[in-house]
């Protein structure tokens, strides 16, 4: 059994596979380098910066990871 396909399909194929894979790694990149917080850090956080509510006025830039 043969398979015919175009090349510009094959191209677009390979380019589509390519990126998926590239993005996914990107992905666990971006996840692998935020640091750790440990609990007592995150508790200064919060002791500094106060309850979430407190900014549920402002206007934040989600970022994608």
């Amino acid at each position: 059994m043969e398979l015919i396909i175009d090349e510009e399909k094959f191209y677009q194929l390979i380019k589509k596979a390519v990126s998926e894979a590239m993005e996914e790694n990107l992905i666990k990149l971006k996840l692998s380098m935020i640091p750790y917080v440990e609990d007592d850090e995150m508790n200064e956080i919060a002791e500094i910066f106060g309850d979430p509510e407190k900014y549920k006025d402002q206007q934040f830039v989600k970022l994608d990871l």
